[in-house]
């Protein structure tokens, strides 16, 4: 099993789009970044929040909620570990989206040909 098995469509042998393509596709880091860096500049010092921070925030606010429900005693900077999981999560997904997205645009484009 290769590592791109995963990504095999099913009743399909064809595999859309290959997990490093994903990873290093310019939307996935362009989403990773847009997520994390307007947050940690607010979170670093209040005065550089901005409205680019509104979904990060949501994010940690509800990692923040259902961390504090499981364990209460841990302290806030701890919450980044599963922020930025899932700005990872997000961040591959739509990579993964849009990749997938420009294969179709590709394969498209050459039946017209």
């Amino acid at each position: 099993m290769s590592d791109d098995d995963w990504l095999v469509l099913p009743g399909t042998d064809r595999t859309p789009v290959s997990i490093g393509r994903v990873v290093t596709s310019p939307a996935t880091i362009g989403t990773f970044v847009l997520l994390v860096v307007p947050f940690a500049l607010g979170w670093l010092k209040s005065a550089l929040f901005s409205p680019l921070a509104l979904p990060s925030y949501v994010l940690y606010g509800i990692g923040t909620a259902i961390g504090d429900a499981i364990a209460p005693r841990f302290d806030f900077w701890l919450y980044w570990i599963p922020f930025l999981a899932s700005c990872v999560g997000i961040s591959v997904t739509i990579g993964f989206g849009y990749e997938w997205w420009r294969e179709r645009a590709d394969d498209d484009s050459s039946e017209r040909l």
